[in-house]
C-alpha cells in the first residue's frame, strides 16, 4: 500500500512538474504567446529564400538553390522563409501535369534543408491572385468556403502537410504573402485588368476580383482550419505585410478614406489581419526613408516594430517580421548598413519573435541594393544575422536564469 502512494506521489509531482513545459516535437509551436522550440522558447533570425523551390520547378536538375542553402546552413541562419508553391499560374503546369515529380523535387529541398540543419517556413500559396485563376472562378470566391478556389487550397494544404509534417525541418505554415494590402482599396480596379498570356496569369476588371478583408478572414480561417486537421502542433500564420497606416479608414469607408488611423484603430485594423485561428502574427517591414515609415502614429523602424510588436502581445500572439531590410533608394545606399542595425536591434530591444532577411539569392542574374549572395558586396548581412542571433541566444539564456 506504501508503495503504492509512493508511486502516486511520484506521479503528481511529475505532473506538476511538467505543468507550462513544452515537449519537444519537431518543429516550432505556440504556447502563452511565445514560440518554443525543442521544449525552449525560441526567438531568431532568418532569410528568405523566396527562389528556393522556384529554380527546381523550372529545372528539376539546378542544384543552384540547393547549394545555396547548404551555403546557409553552413553558415548558421537558422531557417529559411520561401515559396513552396508556383508563383505565376504557368509555373503550376507541372503539379497539374505530374503531382508526383513536383513533389519530388520539392523533397530535395525539404532533404538538403534537413541535412544542412536549416529550418523551413514553407508559404503554401504565395500568389493570392493565382489559385482562382487555375479553377476558372473569380477572386471573390476566396470568401466562398464551397467555391473549387478553397477546394484546390484544401488538397494542395492536405499534399504538402501531409507529406512534411513529420520532418524536424519544416517549422511552421504560411498561407500567402502579403493578401492584406489587397484588401478594401478604394481605387482598387485600377489594379486590376492586366493580362501576361505567356504565365497564363488574368484577372479581368471586374468587381468580383475585388478584395475586402472579410473575405481575407474567410481566407485565412479555412487555411488554418485545413492544416490543423494534418498538424496540432506547428505554427501558422498569414503572411501579411504590416497594415497600411489607412487600413481602418479604408476598411470602414470613413469620410477621409486616405486618413491616417489613430492607435485604435489601427489596433483593430490589426485584429482583422491577425485572426483567432492563425497563432503567429506576421507583418513586413522596409527601411526606406525611415523618416517616412509610420504606423499607428508611431514613426520610424524601431518605433513601429515596437508598437507591432505591442499589437501581437496585446493578441496573445507571438511576432513574425516575414520581411525586413534597410532598403532605400539608390542614393540611400550608405545609409544601408545603418538602417539595418537599426532593424536588428529593435528585434532585440522589443524582443521580436522571428524576423527574415529579404533577400538571399533572388534568381541567379538579378542585382540591386541588399540582395544578398555568397561573396557579393552585401555577403556582410549574413555574419550580422548571425552575430545578432548569438545576442538573442544569450538575452534568452538570461531570461531563464
Amino acid at each position: 500500500m506504501m508503495r503504492q502512494v509512493a508511486m502516486a506521489l511520484t506521479a503528481a509531482a511529475l505532473l506538476v512538474g511538467l505543468c507550462g513545459v513544452v515537449r519537444a516535437q519537431p518543429g516550432v509551436t505556440v504556447k502563452d504567446g511565445k514560440l518554443y522550440r525543442d521544449g525552449k522558447v525560441y526567438r531568431g533570425i532568418g532569410v528568405n529564400y523566396c527562389d528556393l523551390f522556384q529554380e527546381l520547378i523550372a529545372d528539376g536538375t539546378n542544384q543552384r538553390t540547393l547549394n545555396g542553402l547548404r551555403f546557409l546552413g553552413d553558415k548558421g541562419i537558422p531557417f529559411v522563409r520561401f515559396w513552396a508553391c508556383g508563383f505565376w499560374p504557368s509555373d503550376w503546369d507541372l503539379y497539374l501535369a505530374d503531382t508526383e515529380e513536383w513533389f519530388r523535387r520539392m523533397d530535395l529541398v525539404v532533404k538538403t534543408a534537413e541535412e544542412t540543419g536549416v529550418g523551413l517556413i514553407p508559404d503554401l500559396l504565395w500568389t493570392i491572385q493565382t489559385p482562382p485563376q487555375l479553377v476558372g472562378e473569380f477572386q471573390d470566391q476566396w470568401g466562398n468556403p464551397g467555391s473549387k478556389t478553397h477546394a484546390f487550397m484544401r488538397q494542395y494544404v492536405q499534399e504538402v502537410v501531409t507529406r512534411y509534417k513529420d520532418s524536424p525541418t519544416i517549422w511552421g505554415w504560411e498561407f500567402t504573402n502579403e493578401l492584406n494590402l489587397h484588401c478594401d482599396l478604394p481605387n482598387g480596379m485600377e489594379f486590376l485588368g492586366q493580362s501576361i498570356p505567356h504565365l497564363k496569369y488574368n484577372v479581368a476588371k471586374d468587381t468580383r476580383n475585388l478584395w475586402t478583408h472579410e473575405m481575407a478572414g474567410v481566407a485565412y480561417a479555412a487555411f488554418a482550419d485545413e492544416v490543423r486537421k494534418h498538424d496540432t502542433y506547428r505554427f501558422i500564420t498569414t503572411g501579411n505585410s504590416c497594415p497600411r497606416t489607412c487600413a481602418y479608414h479604408i476598411g470602414k469607408k470613413l469620410p477621409e478614406i486616405w486618413g491616417d488611423d489613430d492607435r485604435e484603430q489601427a489596433f483593430e485594423a490589426f485584429v482583422w489581419y491577425a485572426p483567432a485561428a492563425l497563432d503567429v502574427v506576421s507583418v513586413h517591414s522596409y527601411g526606406d526613408a525611415p523618416e517616412k515609415l509610420m504606423y499607428a502614429g508611431q514613426q520610424g523602424i524601431g518605433p513601429t516594430i515596437a508598437v507591432a510588436k505591442e499589437f501581437a502581445t496585446r493578441r496573445g500572439k507571438p511576432l513574425f517580421v516575414g520581411e525586413f531590410a534597410g532598403l532605400g533608394p539608390e542614393e540611400l545606399e550608405p545609409k544601408f548598413k545603418d538602417y539595418q542595425t537599426e532593424y536588428l536591434e529593435s528585434f532585440l530591444s522589443s524582443k521580436v519573435d522571428l524576423a527574415a532577411y529579404w533577400v538571399f539569392d533572388y534568381t541567379a542574374d538579378r542585382k540591386g541594393m541588399g540582395l544578398v549572395r555568397q561573396d557579393n558586396e552585401w555577403a556582410w548581412v549574413i555574419e550580422q544575422i548571425v552575430e545578432y542571433n548569438r545576442k538573442v541566444a544569450q538575452q534568452l539564456e538570461e531570461e531563464a536564469r
